[in-house]
């Protein structure tokens, strides 16, 4: 696609992002922090969906359901499974840049059995 003079040019943004350890071993051998690099239109649901194929989340069977905090606020649930669907509290076609900003991503697991 040819972009003329003047036509913006889209920027990327590093979007922070960090998981609890779903269990001892997991805090030992796992990265507890990763960055998405993501173009400043990327919305939440991509973003979501970049992470968990990337297999960035873990789970375990008593730890099997993520939520997403941005400054204490949960914006997705992410469940373990196969054919499992995220659970989005805000819009998931809101852009990355709208819903995290310049914050981190936070998964925790808020109701581990």
């Amino acid at each position: 696609m040819h972009r003329g003079p003047g036509a913006e040019k889209s920027t990327t943004m590093d979007i922070q992002v960090t998981r609890q350890a779903c269990c001892s071993a997991d805090d030992q051998a796992g990265p507890l922090q990763a960055v998405y690099s993501v173009d400043e239109h990327c919305t939440l649901a991509d973003l979501v969906e970049r992470i968990r194929v990337s297999k960035f989340l873990q789970f375990s069977s008593t730890h099997n359901r993520l939520s997403g905090l941005v400054q204490g606020a949960c914006v997705v649930e992410v469940l373990a499974g196969w054919g499992s669907k995220p659970e989005f509290h805000v819009d998931p076609a809101a852009s990355v840049g709208s819903v995290i900003g310049l914050h981190t991503l936070d998964f925790c697991f808020l109701h581990a059995q």
